[in-house]
């Protein structure tokens, strides 16, 4: 995707206020004719970031919230006044409630430690709708990511390779950082050679590639030579790579 089109499918979606990860999905996706599920995983991606630099904002204003819920306004209503996560809104109110940091996190695990009617209820509302930092959202984002690797699996053995998968590296005695699949035989793509491949269900935008690049990819070059990073969302047209390659899965003729 080429970075005045991302840009242009951020200011759309930052139209469409709330934490819903689908929320106005459909109506960019149409108009600017991309994938579905990458301009949902640009939401996605956007909405954490945002909730990163608003966090302390909302965090150190928590008693003047409290003082609003008490007057009777929702967690779900000041969450969509704040622009941020609800359930990150909702923890910040039960420590100023004077909970502790342990015992807020046992309420939101379990509702039922709940005393007050009203709380409970907006706690439950606001849990189901939250998409992004609940425990429930948090297993759904690790199983996508363990079923792209599945898939990857499948697609490598279909090239009749074998590997290493990073399970099998972590119980063996490699040190340093491990790909996801570490081949025992090159991947021969385009007329150039692989050894190793990393999978990310994500959209690879500059801040989350960056993020890769340092903390892994980098290292995986220096220790592994020439590999493979695959976004299954897709990938900015311009990221910087040095001796990799960078696809996503339909490059690779996944779907």
């Amino acid at each position: 995707m080429e970075e005045k089109v991302y840009r242009e499918i951020l200011r759309e979606l930052d139209r469409h206020r709330g934490y819903g990860v689908h929320t106005g999905v459909e109506e960019v996706a149409g108009k600017f004719e991309q994938p579905y599920d990458a301009v949902r995983a640009i939401r996605s991606q956007f909405l954490q970031r945002k909730s990163i630099k608003n966090h302390y904002r909302v965090k150190d204003r928590a008693r003047k919230h409290l003082e609003r819920w008490k007057t009777g306004v929702s967690i779900g209503d000041l969450a969509l006044e704040l622009d941020f996560p609800p359930v990150l809104l909702a923890n910040f109110l039960l420590m100023e409630m004077r909970n502790s940091k342990k015992r807020t996190k046992e309420m939101l695990k379990n509702l039922k430690l709940v005393k007050d009617e009203r709380l409970r209820k907006e706690l439950e509302d606001v849990t189901t709708r939250d998409e992004l930092y609940t425990p429930i959202s948090h297993n759904k984002q690790a199983a996508e990511g363990d079923r792209r690797e599945d898939r990857l699996a499948v697609w490598l053995d279909g090239q009749k390779l074998e590997y290493f998968t990073e399970n099998d590296l972590r119980q063996g005695t490699v040190e340093g950082k491990t790909p996801d699949f570490l081949l025992l035989q090159p991947l021969v793509w385009h007329g150039d050679e692989y050894h190793w491949v990393e999978s990310k269900a994500s959209f690879g935008d500059d801040y989350i590639h960056r993020k890769n690049h340092r903390g892994q990819v980098s290292q995986y070059v220096e220790l592994y030579g020439h590999g493979m990073l695959v976004y299954w969302y897709g990938y900015l047209t311009n990221l910087q790579r040095k001796n990799y390659v960078i696809v996503d899965r339909r490059e690779l003729g996944l779907e």
